[in-house]
C-alpha cells in the first residue's frame, strides 16, 4: 500500500534541492553514459549487471545513483546516505524513491536523467506485483519516437493524453505557455506532478480523468497522445490496454479530438492499427478521418504478423509466468482470427484541424531512417501540401520559382567503361529530417540543381527539353508529376519557404 506522502515532499523545496544533489554528483545522461561505457541509457539486462558492478564500484555519489536508479542493486545505507547528503533519508523513504533493507538501501522508483531532465517512472519489478495494473512505465521506444516527430511550433495550451510519467508534458512545456498533463491512471498522475516539480516546470498542470473528459470546453494548439494503444484481448495493464476492441481506442481518439483543436492546432497519435485480411490498410485508416476536419497525415513505421505481434507483447508483460506463454498465445490469435486481424500496422498519426473545406488525407510508410528531431518536417509537409493545393494546376506550378533544399545530396554510382566512368544510378538522398531516398533520372537531377529560387520552373523545363530533343509540351505531364512529388518529400522548396 502507498505511503501517504507517496511521491511527494511536503517541503516545497525539497524537490529543487534534490535536483541539486543530482546535478552535484554529476548524474547527468553524457557523465552516466560515460561512465558505463554505452552510447544510450537502455534498461539494463541482468548480462550487464557484472561489467556494471565494476564499473560503478568508486562509492562515488554518481556510481552509487546509477547503481540504485539505473541498475536497481541494493547499495550500503551509508553509501546512500554519503551520495544524498545533505538531503534527509527519511523523507526519500516516506516519498517512496527509496526504500530501507536492514543494512541496504534499494530504489522505490527508476530515476533517469535524460538530457536537461530527471524522469522518474516505476521499476520494472512491479509488473510481478499485485498493483502491476497501475504500473506507470518510463521512456521506452515509442517515447522517443513521438518526441522526436513532435511539431514543436509555439503553443498557447498543449494536452499530453494518457501522459504516463509525464515525459511528453515536459518536454512541451518549454515551447508552450500551459500543458496539461491528464491520465485515467492517479498514479501515473502522481508520478507526473512529481517529475514537473522536480524539473521546475510551473506550467504544467496535471489532472486525473478518461481521455478528454477533464478538459472539456477547452481548446489546444497541440494534442501530444501515446496512448494504451496495444491491440489485446486483456485489460491487464492501464497503460497497455485500452479495453476496447481492437484498435478502438486509437479510432475514440481520432473521433472525439477534433472539436479540442484550434484551427491549425496540431493531434499527433503514436498507436498501432488493425490490418484486415483482404482490405487496404490505407482505405481503413482513411474512413476514420471523414468529416472530421482535419487533414491528416498517417507514416507507418512498422507492420508486424499478428503472431509475431502477440509474441513481442505476451513476453513483455509476463516476465514470470512462461510456463503460461502457449495458452496465453492462443487466446490472443483466437482474438485476432475472430476480427479478421493478420497484422497490426504501427506509426504515427498526424491530424491538423483545417475546417471550410474537404480534407486531405495521406498515409505512406515512413522512411527507413529519421534524423531528429523531426517535428519542423512534419509541420512542412503540411504547408508544402498547401502550398500545391494553391497553386492549383500545372500552370500554376511552372510559374514559381523553385530552391533545392540544402539538405539534398545527390550518390552517384558510376562503372569503369571505354570512355571512363559511366554512371550506373544516380540516387537523391535527404540528410536531415527524414531521409527520402530515391533513384533520378539524371536530367532531373541537372535541373533540380539549377533552382536557385530565381528561375521559373517552367524555364528549366524548357531547357531539358531543348536538351533531350523533345516538345516541352509532350513533357509537361510527366514533369510537372516529377516535381510534385519533389516538393511533397521536401526536396524542391518553395522560394518563400524557410531553411
Amino acid at each position: 500500500m502507498e505511503q501517504s506522502g507517496y511521491l511527494s515532499f511536503r517541503e516545497p523545496d525539497d524537490f529543487p534541492r534534490l535536483r541539486e544533489i543530482f546535478e552535484k554528483a554529476l548524474y547527468t545522461d553524457s557523465q552516466v553514459l560515460e561512465v558505463i561505457g554505452a552510447k544510450e541509457l537502455p534498461y539494463m539486462s541482468q548480462t550487464d549487471v557484472p561489467l556494471l558492478l565494476r564499473r560503478t564500484n568508486g562509492k562515488t555519489p554518481l556510481h552509487t545513483l546509477i547503481r540504485l536508479f539505473l541498475m536497481e542493486t541494493p547499495c550500503a545505507a551509508g553509501e546512500v546516505k554519503h551520495a544524498f547528503s545533505p538531503f534527509s533519508i527519511d523523507t526519500l523513504i516516506n516519498a517512496g524513491i527509496v526504500k530501507a533493507d536492514g543494512p541496504l538501501m534499494e530504489a522505490g522508483v527508476k530515476i533517469l536523467p535524460f538530457k536537461d531532465l530527471y524522469i522518474a517512472f516505476d521499476l520494472p519489478s512491479m509488473l510481478r506485483s499485485a498493483n502491476r495494473k497501475d504500473y506507470v512505465m518510463g521512456i521506452g521506444s515509442s517515447t522517443l519516437t513521438l518526441a522526436n516527430l513532435t511539431v514543436r511550433n509555439q503553443s498557447r495550451l498543449t494536452l499530453d493524453l494518457g501522459t504516463g510519467c509525464g515525459m511528453h508534458a515536459l518536454l512541451a512545456a518549454g515551447h508552450s505557455d500551459r500543458v496539461i498533463a491528464a491520465d485515467l491512471n492517479p498514479r501515473a498522475v502522481k508520478f507526473a506532478d512529481f517529475n514537473a516539480r522536480l524539473n521546475n516546470l510551473s506550467n504544467i498542470e496535471c489532472v486525473q480523468g478518461n481521455l478528454f473528459g477533464p478538459v472539456k470546453d477547452k481548446k489546444f494548439d497541440l494534442v501530444v497522445t501515446n496512448p494504451p494503444f496495444v491491440i489485446s484481448p486483456e485489460t491487464e495493464y492501464v497503460y497497455r490496454d485500452g479495453g476496447m476492441e481492437g484498435d478502438g481506442i486509437t479510432r475514440k481518439i481520432v473521433s472525439q479530438v477534433p472539436p479540442y483543436l484550434r484551427e491549425e492546432g496540431y493531434c499527433q497519435i503514436l498507436c498501432n492499427w488493425a490490418e484486415l485480411h483482404g482490405r487496404d490498410w490505407r482505405e481503413r485508416l482513411q474512413t476514420w478521418f471523414e468529416g472530421s476536419g482535419c487533414d491528416v497525415s498517417v507514416l507507418r513505421s512498422q507492420s508486424l504478423d499478428a503472431e509475431s505481434y502477440a509474441l513481442t507483447w505476451i513476453k513483455n508483460t509476463e516476465m514470470s509466468e512462461t510456463g503460461l506463454f502457449p495458452e496465453r498465445f492462443e487466446t490472443w490469435m483466437a482474438y485476432y482470427e475472430a476480427l479478421g486481424i493478420t497484422s497490426v500496422g504501427a506509426g504515427l498519426i498526424t491530424m491538423r484541424r483545417s475546417g471550410g473545406r474537404t480534407n486531405r488525407f495521406r498515409a505512406d510508410d515512413a522512411p527507413e531512417r529519421m534524423h531528429g528531431p523531426c517535428g519542423k518536417y512534419i509541420h512542412r509537409g503540411f504547408e508544402l501540401a498547401d502550398f500545391l493545393e494553391s497553386v492549383g494546376d500545372d500552370t500554376g506550378l511552372l510559374n514559381t520559382p523553385f530552391r533545392v533544399s540544402p539538405d539534398v545530396r545527390l550518390d552517384r554510382r558510376a562503372r569503369p567503361s571505354s570512355d571512363g566512368w559511366a554512371d550506373e544510378s544516380c540516387r537523391l538522398v535527404m540528410t536531415r529530417g527524414f531521409s527520402y531516398s530515391g533513384n533520378i533520372d539524371p536530367f532531373i537531377a541537372n535541373m533540380l540543381v539549377k533552382c536557385d529560387g530565381n528561375r521559373l520552373l517552367g524555364e528549366l523545363m524548357d531547357e531539358m527539353a531543348v536538351s533531350l530533343g523533345t516538345d516541352a509540351d509532350k513533357m509537361k505531364e510527366s514533369f510537372c508529376g516529377i516535381a510534385r512529388n519533389l516538393v511533397e518529400k521536401g526536396f524542391l522548396l518553395p522560394n518563400h519557404f524557410p531553411e
